[in-house]
């Protein structure tokens, strides 16, 4: 009961997104500016803000980061037998993705109810992930596809160095190791900012999920990539946590990192660079819906 309380007020945030947008705000443009306020400008504030703060230096972070890292790259490989699967292989490496990708404003709202360290530690888990699955999924995307693949693979780089949750989580990084603190005005600023950027996020999150799009055949590919996000990576980064000694703080970090469904941005990653849209769109829409019943059985282990 304690884990599902835990989860339901985040799932009912996306229900009421999805509603919004369905009876009330229509018009895709609102949604797309709002989900870029919250990427751009709210959840930035929040990671720099609470890693400038933090007490890194006995939270574990070096054995919480590689449980991490573990279960993304445990993800990149049990998710590639989608390329065996009926669907052709521009929709198989669009949909690889959704294998190894994580919700970040989910996984952040998860943390944010472990406190401000929780908070903290989930940001740099993000700052290293964040490089590491944008490398995978473009790479397998530009391979893919045709036209254009080398320009595409130029850009990887620089569109990491400007992710502006890795920019925000190094500044706070830096900032903590030289013991700099915000002064009293703009910390009460950026923590009215930060207060918004999980409950707007999570609405942005329930307007973008979608169900058009996947077809007979791509059931078999659909459900072999939601269970491995949901059921393998989680196992993998559980049992590594456990291996490298993770106390029990860390440990919820790990799992609530490793057990969100995939980023709803998957789709327009594939969209923009020409892969299968649609199939992505509706393989996270129903990878979150499917979440609802493993998040919680998840976080009552580590509860």
């Amino acid at each position: 009961m304690h884990a599902a309380a835990v989860v339901l007020p985040e799932f009912a945030l996306l229900a009421l997104g999805l509603l919004l947008r369905l009876r009330f705000w229509r018009a895709p443009g609102f949604w797309v500016d709002l989900e870029r306020l919250v990427y751009f400008v709210l959840f930035p504030v929040l990671l720099f803000r609470t890693t400038l703060a933090a007490d890194l230096g006995t939270a574990g972070t070096g054995a919480v980061l590689l449980a991490a890292v573990g279960g993304t790259l445990a993800g990149a490989v049990l998710g590639s037998v989608v390329f065996v699967l009926p669907g052709g292989r521009t929709a198989a490496a669009s949909g690889w993705q959704t294998a190894f990708r994580f919700n970040s404003f989910l996984a952040l709202a998860l943390a944010d109810d472990g406190g401000p360290a929780a908070l903290a530690l989930m940001g740099v888990l993000l700052g290293v992930n964040v490089p590491l699955v944008n490398v995978l999924a473009v790479t397998a995307l530009a391979r893919a596809t045709a036209s254009g693949a080398g320009r595409r693979r130029g850009r990887v780089p620089a569109a990491v160095a400007r992710n502006p949750l890795v920019l925000a989580t190094a500044a706070g990084l830096a900032g903590n190791a030289a013991g700099l603190a915000l002064p009293g005005l703009l910390d009460t600023t950026l923590a009215r900012l930060a207060s918004a950027a999980v409950p707007l996020g999570l609405l942005a999150v329930g307007a973008a999920l979608r169900m058009a799009g996947l077809p007979r055949d791509r059931w078999p590919a659909a459900a072999s990539l939601a269970v491995v996000k949901l059921l393998a990576v989680p196992t993998v980064a559980l049992g590594l946590a456990a291996a490298l000694g993770v106390g029990r703080p860390g440990a919820a970090v790990v799992l609530a990192f490793a057990a969100v469904p995939p980023a709803t941005s998957s789709y327009v990653l594939a969209a923009r660079m020409g892969g299968d849209g649609p199939f992505v769109a509706a393989q996270t829409s129903l990878t979150t819906a499917a979440a609802l019943v493993t998040l919680p059985l998840w976080l009552a282990l580590t509860g």
